[in-house]
């Protein structure tokens, strides 16, 4: 499994095809955002050992660059954890949300640049004790991120949220929602809009499994 990158002109004529990494993960979710430089992706890679660890690359010049780890975390698996990362950038500052589960203990990290993907500060854990991942983050007007993910809890799982600050500092982690602890949670979701933040996520619990939303106030520090 591949990931590539597609160019279209004005007219929606494709213009460019190319790889960007030649072996990935099969079923974890790509993702991407644009700073100030350009482009960024990141994904999680595959490598013939199967460490799957989160890469990224960068369009610079009209070509993507070498692939990069993010952070050396080893976690190795013969099977793909459809599980994958989330970027969120402004500028050159971007922030990357991921899942790992080295020694079959999920958690959740996120990691800042402020050289718009170049290099990543080091890894800064979201979750309070164990994580399923299904990770989303937004920047913050003031340089910190908002974080969600799916903490492991007894009797069931929780959709929660939390303020990381770059210099690894957390606030109080937010239950957002009671979820599943399951596949068929889906991804729950994490947007800004203006000085909100924007929850959607699926509950199973209800009848046909239907998506509920949620709308939180931004709060200046």
């Amino acid at each position: 499994m591949t990931v590539r990158s597609a160019t279209y002109d004005g007219t929606w004529t494709q213009v460019m095809d190319t790889p960007i990494d030649q072996r990935v993960c099969d079923c974890c979710p790509t993702t991407a955002a644009v700073t100030s430089d350009g482009p960024i992706v990141a994904f999680r890679n595959r490598t013939e050992d199967e460490v799957r660890d989160i890469f990224v690359s960068r369009l610079e010049g009209g070509r993507w660059t070498e692939p990069a780890s993010v952070h050396d975390d080893g976690w190795k698996l013969a099977a793909c954890p459809v599980n994958g990362p989330m970027l969120s950038a402004r500028g050159r500052q971007v922030v990357l949300a991921w899942f790992t589960a080295v020694g079959d203990v999920g958690h959740a990290y996120v990691a800042f640049s402020h050289d718009a993907g170049r290099s990543f500060g080091r890894p800064i854990r979201v979750d309070d004790f164990a994580s399923q991942g299904r990770v989303d983050v937004e920047l913050l007007p003031d340089g910190a991120a908002a974080v969600s993910w799916i903490e492991l809890a007894t009797p069931r799982a929780g959709f929660m949220v939390r303020r990381v600050e770059r210099g690894g500092s957390r606030s109080a982690a937010v239950r957002v929602a009671t979820l599943e602890g399951s596949r068929a949670s889906g991804y729950p979701r994490l947007a800004r809009d203006g000085t909100s933040l924007v929850f959607a996520w699926t509950d199973t619990a209800a009848p046909d499994s239907i998506v509920r939303t949620a709308v939180a106030a931004l709060v200046s520090r």
